[in-house]
């Protein structure tokens, strides 16, 4: 009903490591959350289950699928990892969960540098570097090298363009 908890340490308990926190909260000047993880991500229905790093568009027969379209204009994101917010979740049927904002591993095709923008490749799944985007078409920045043609997983900025 009103009131304040100065703590350094909220726990839920025992050896559980998730709670549930309820009510309206405000972070005032000077305070911040911190997370362990690194992105901001949603659920969205999906045609089937994909694994994370998997490139993935609107469309198909739920709400997202892969593509084999390089430059794919309905791009919706990347299959996260462990991101540290999550929107939507309690989404039924076959969903994923995509990051919208933040690093995440990324499947990638083709030789790329740190900062060179990705796009969907013709290689279902998979983010490839673009050099003339079309709007709509960025995943996000490469953030290492990858020196090898073959498909590979890399850091990826998702929601930088």
């Amino acid at each position: 009903t009103g009131g304040s908890v100065t703590t350094t340490v909220i726990s839920s308990g025992g050896a559980a490591t998730s709670g549930t926190v309820t009510g309206d909260w405000t972070l005032t000047s000077g305070s911040k959350w911190q997370a362990t993880y690194a992105d901001l991500a949603e659920y969205y229905t999906s045609d089937q289950e994909y694994e994370p790093g998997t490139v993935l568009v609107f469309g198909g027969t739920a709400e997202t699928t892969i593509t084999k379209t390089f430059g794919d204009s309905r791009v919706a994101g990347v299959v996260t990892t462990n991101p540290a917010y999550t929107m939507n979740a309690g989404l039924e049927g076959t969903k994923v969960c995509i990051a919208l904002q933040g690093r995440v591993p990324c499947k990638v095709v083709g030789k790329v540098k740190k900062g060179d923008l990705l796009t969907t490749s013709a290689i279902a799944g998979h983010a490839a570097k673009t050099v003339n985007p079309q709007v709509g078409t960025i995943i996000g920045k490469a953030l290492e090298d990858k020196d090898y043609d073959q498909a590979g997983v890399i850091e990826v900025a998702v929601g930088r363009v």
